[in-house]
């Protein structure tokens, strides 16, 4: 065994570390001398620390450490993977919309004005952060594929956005969705809305809510802003719009 500043040095951690890592409950000393209360770590926690620092290396949380085990290396670098690419497509989808803005000059997007019926989105529910959405568009059409259904059109509707938690259903209209497991639902209401075409696929989503939200000419009400994807026959890529209710 070995006192804690040799393991320290063999691990590659500071001792203020390891313990910490001792006072949230990640790892425990092989021996504690009771005169001293000296602490020595035998090869298993130098193994668990090795472990332990691997997985922060990559940004994998204490939290994440903790609830699944050090022992779950492989699962949890693979969640963290996961997110990583979350987030590459996150900051991408900035970096084009920066792109978007700063291009965008005196271009004017095409807009027009619809007063609609209501109706009702069932679809899969995100309340994390923005990079959380693509994943649950991705169960969304991996069901709309297993249950063989014809969608011209499919939604994304922001219930509520809070510094960087959304509240959003990425979804169908209810009436092709029977049989589709663990979805939920939202109401949009009867009303009048601006619509916005957006140019240049989801980068462009950002740019025309700016577009719509700096008009002069209209005055927005509190009801639910939605996606619309609209799939026309022939056509490899979305239409993609933005509803934004209007008085």
């Amino acid at each position: 065994m070995l006192s804690i500043g040799k393991t320290s040095h063999l691990v590659g951690l500071t001792a203020k570390a390891i313990k910490h890592y001792e006072e949230i409950g990640l790892i425990e000393p092989a021996y504690v001398s009771p005169e001293s209360g000296y602490r020595f770590y035998s090869q298993k926690e130098q193994q668990q620390l090795v472990r332990i620092r691997t997985l922060r290396k990559f940004g994998v949380s204490l939290i994440d450490i903790l609830r699944e085990g050090d022992e779950q290396m492989d699962s949890l670098l693979k969640n963290r993977k996961k997110e990583i690419e979350n987030e590459i497509h996150e900051l991408q989808g900035k970096m084009e919309g920066i792109d978007h803005l700063l291009c965008k000059g005196e271009k004017e997007l095409e807009t027009r004005i619809e007063e609609i019926e209501g109706f009702t989105v069932r679809g899969y529910e995100v309340m994390g952060p923005v990079s959380a959405i693509p994943a649950e568009w991705d169960r969304l059409i991996k069901v709309i594929n297993e249950e063989d259904v014809v969608a011209e059109e499919a939604f994304g509707v922001c219930l509520k956005m809070e510094n960087d938690i959304i509240h959003y259903i990425a979804g169908l209209k209810s009436e092709l969705t029977e049989g589709f497991p663990d979805t939920k639902e939202i109401v949009i209401p009867a009303g009048k809305f601006i619509v916005a075409k957006v140019e240049g696929g989801i980068p462009g989503i950002p740019v025309a809510y700016e577009y719509i939200i700096q008009m002069d000419d209209i005055q927005l009400r509190d009801c639910y802003d939605f996606e619309r994807y609209v799939h026309p026959a022939g056509v490899s890529e979305d239409v993609i719009e933005i509803w934004m209710p209007i008085e």
